[in-house]
């Protein structure tokens, strides 16, 4: 069984370069296109005073960390996504669980990326003046939790994406737009007014990469962290599998 999850991944990985390494550049600048203009405005904050209960260091590392990991941080699968080509359907047809396939499929999408835009940058962050060594090695178990539960939301976000068939697209848009913001990794919580870090890094989505971007640069502790990422999991995961089975027998087929 394990071999079928290996080759799934192979074969994500070979689709997504099968045009070239080139073809992957402009996905590369996007995330640089990204990642400057955001680390000069923590620079330009710093140096006009402005203080916040991050120190600049770590709002570099907060930011610099989260473009290298980005598809991680928030997990985004072809399975609640815009499913305009009927990619979903195909799940149907292999002989190897759904949720097996969607990890595999989706972590061999990852690993271009990571191999080569995020392993150079993160061997070239001390040029960049930027510490990415972790605060503590709690990221570890912080990371696959964080992912774990990516996954899961992905399960329940499909079963809203079969429920509304019909505004897919504009479910797809409102779901990265709420998850970006309300996950950490936009804005870290402990800069947020009027005390909203205490609250809202207790929901859902505070549990994905913001949390672990925290524990990363060492403005939470893990007893903080950890605990509610492991209750999140438990929950959606139950909560994925019982909607999936429900919402799976209203897929129907149409084409693009």
């Amino acid at each position: 069984m394990i071999s079928k999850y290996m080759a799934t991944a192979r074969m994500a990985v070979q689709e997504k370069t099968n045009g070239g390494v080139l073809y992957m550049f402009p996905d590369m600048i996007m995330k640089v296109v990204y990642l400057v203009p955001v680390m000069f405005i923590w620079r330009s904050l710093a140096e006009n005073g402005y203080e916040v209960e991050l120190s600049v260091s770590q709002l570099m590392t907060y930011t610099y960390v989260n473009a290298l990991l980005t598809d991680m941080m928030i997990v985004n699968t072809f399975l609640s996504a815009w499913d305009y080509d009927t990619r979903s359907m195909e799940m149907f047809t292999r002989p190897i669980p759904v949720f097996g396939q969607v990890i595999a499929r989706t972590v061999g999408e990852w690993i271009p990326m990571l191999l080569l835009f995020s392993l150079p940058m993160f061997l070239a962050a001390s040029l960049f003046k930027i510490r990415v060594m972790p605060e503590t090695l709690w990221v570890i178990p912080s990371l696959i939790l964080s992912v774990s539960l990516g996954f899961a939301l992905e399960i329940l976000f499909y079963c809203v994406t079969v429920r509304l068939r019909n505004v897919s697209w504009l479910t797809y848009v409102i779901r990265n737009a709420v998850v970006s913001f309300f996950s950490g990794t936009v804005i870290p919580f402990k800069i947020l007014p009027f005390g909203m870090d205490r609250w809202i890094s207790y929901q859902p989505f505070g549990s994905l990469g913001g949390a672990f971007l925290s524990l990363y640069v060492g403005s939470a502790e893990a007893m903080e962290i950890i605990p509610v990422q492991f209750f999140w999991n438990i929950v959606t995961w139950i909560a994925a599998v019982i909607w999936f089975r429900r919402y799976r027998e209203r897929m129907v087929s149409f084409g693009g």
